[in-house]
């Protein structure tokens, strides 16, 4: 089962990441992109802390695809954040 669309939340300046969730049917599942993922996706490097929202924005489909792989391979384990990172964004 795949991932549905959840809320974006915020940046996190101290794990480099954004925070956002998605659904499993009615239960959230927490997410989260580095930095450097979202920059992969963007084709971009360095990004400003200030920037990332409207980034996340910008690239929510691709990052959301990326989550439901990351998802699936990490084999659901509940109540554990899905993290992605830039080797999920390379393998696709």
């Amino acid at each position: 089962m795949q991932l549905t669309r959840g809320r974006p939340l915020r940046y996190d300046a101290k794990r480099m990441a954004f925070l956002f969730t998605m659904m499993l049917s009615a239960k959230v599942v927490d997410c989260e992109i580095s930095s450097s993922a979202l920059d992969d996706l963007d084709g971009t490097k360095g990004t400003l802390p200030g920037d990332r929202e409207a980034q996340f924005m910008r690239l929510r489909e691709a990052v959301e695809r990326v989550a439901s792989v990351a998802f699936e391979q990490q084999g659901r384990r509940t109540g554990e954040r899905v993290r992605v990172f830039s080797k999920h964004v390379k393998a696709l």
